[in-house]
């Protein structure tokens, strides 16, 4: 293994990897992409956000499939509960057919 190879990190002079010096290959900074396209583009994704939220269908939409998703959960909480007292109930009839064979 050289020391000069840009893959592994360099050593110490006690054989461990010394601090990471910077990444040649890393991603340029946010400043170096272009400060023009990221602006646009969060503009036009505050906006179509700013429309939806003030759309009356858009939020009709939402509040019923957040009332569907709800009822949705809530049945199948029920649901688990009714399974979880059934197995317990199991749970003991076997318990109590086992302590009279004894």
């Amino acid at each position: 293994m050289k020391k000069t190879d840009p893959y592994y990190p360099p050593y110490s002079p006690y054989g461990y990897p010394s601090a990471p010096q910077g990444n040649p290959y890393s991603a340029p900074t946010y400043r170096q992409q272009g400060d023009k396209t990221h602006f646009i583009t969060g503009l036009v994704a505050g906006a179509a956000v700013a429309y939806l939220l003030s759309n009356k269908k858009v939020q009709q939409g939402v509040s019923s499939a957040g009332t569907k998703v709800w009822s949705t959960v809530r049945g199948e909480v029920e649901e688990l509960k009714e399974r979880l007292e059934d197995t317990q109930a199991e749970l003991e009839y076997y318990r109590n057919l086992h302590k009279d064979q004894e």
